[in-house]
């Protein structure tokens, strides 16, 4: 006992000298034996239209007007332990996104403020396939990639990622629009002159030789992925065979997630023979999430927007 409280009287004195307004409420919770840590934003989900559910990491206490979002409001707020439920006023576009700032405590009074970016929850998502990509583009046959609709339903916050949610170079967030099954998306990936109906928002093109392409039901940071692909030249020796710090997180990411079936670089879809109109093409709909889904086209036989061509090259 009497070492904590010399060890609270220096706290105190730092606290004090540094001109800390906090420093006598720290000291006074420490004594009480109150906990001084602020609660954690742990997650948060659209669960309806016009429903918001956030997660923390212990019970808290909220004030409607302590909540405030982009081009709309909050209705209601219900609170459950470290479970908050908020009702907006307006329902988010499809496709869309609104900027959410919050303050909550925890019941020792410790506060935390946050800004979220929450998107439109699609109540009837598409589902998707990468069936074919290039990574070693030109001005007149830029980085593509084709997704396949193997699911009608509405492409809105469906999110092709080059890399993963958590850690990507580049993407395209597709916009309200409902497909059919069949239907074959192109999005470019690289400035170019020729390309796609889409394109990616930075224009910074695929990772020549290494690289991952991911698909998730929409933005949000846990988000499902729905499909992926791993591609790597076999002869890179940095980074566990994967050339950076990136992609191997990457790749331990969609394993994690049983998007791919291996960690090993060893595994990935050889691209050592793919050019600009060498393309990767998926063989049929076969996905079993590893380089056996994979094939590299003939030259000139990239088919973006229509049926794989069914002429491999053969070195």
């Amino acid at each position: 006992m009497k070492h904590r409280t010399i060890a609270l009287l220096c706290l105190f004195l730092i606290l004090s000298s540094c001109g800390c307004r906090q420093g006598e409420e720290v000291i006074n919770a420490l004594l009480e034996g109150r906990d001084g840590t602020p609660p954690v934003l742990l997650s948060w989900q659209m669960t309806g239209p016009r429903t918001l559910r956030l997660t923390f990491n212990e019970p808290v206490v909220i004030k409607k007007a302590d909540f405030v979002l982009d081009n709309g409001a909050v209705e209601e707020c219900v609170v459950s332990m470290g479970t908050v439920t908020l009702t907006l006023t307006e329902v988010i576009p499809l496709g869309q996104s609104a900027r959410l700032e919050g303050r909550v405590e925890d019941l020792s009074r410790n506060s935390i403020r946050f800004s979220i970016t929450v998107w439109a929850k699609n109540p009837t998502p598409a589902t998707l396939l990468i069936n074919e990509f290039t990574t070693k583009g030109s001005e007149a046959n830029p980085d593509r990639v084709e997704l396949v609709v193997t699911g009608r339903g509405n492409l809105a916050g469906l999110t092709l990622y080059a890399g993963t949610a958590a850690s990507y170079s580049d993407r395209i967030v597709f916009e309200d629009r409902w497909v059919e099954r069949g239907t074959y998306l192109v999005v470019r990936f690289q400035e170019g002159t020729d390309g796609g109906e889409y394109q990616s928002e930075r224009l910074a093109g695929l990772g020549s030789n290494n690289g991952a392409l991911s698909v998730a039901v929409s933005p949000e940071w846990e988000s499902p992925t729905i499909d992926a692909v791993v591609w790597g030249n076999l002869v890179t020796t940095t980074f566990e065979g994967f050339g950076s710090q990136a992609l191997l997180t990457q790749v331990t990411e969609l394993f994690n997630a049983q998007q791919w079936t291996s960690q090993r670089s060893q595994d990935s879809v050889d691209s050592t023979s793919s050019t600009a109109t060498r393309s990767f093409c998926r063989s049929g709909m076969v996905d079993t999430n590893s380089n056996a889904d994979w094939y590299i086209c003939d030259t000139r036989q990239a088919s973006f927007g229509a049926l794989n061509s069914e002429k491999r090259y053969v070195p």
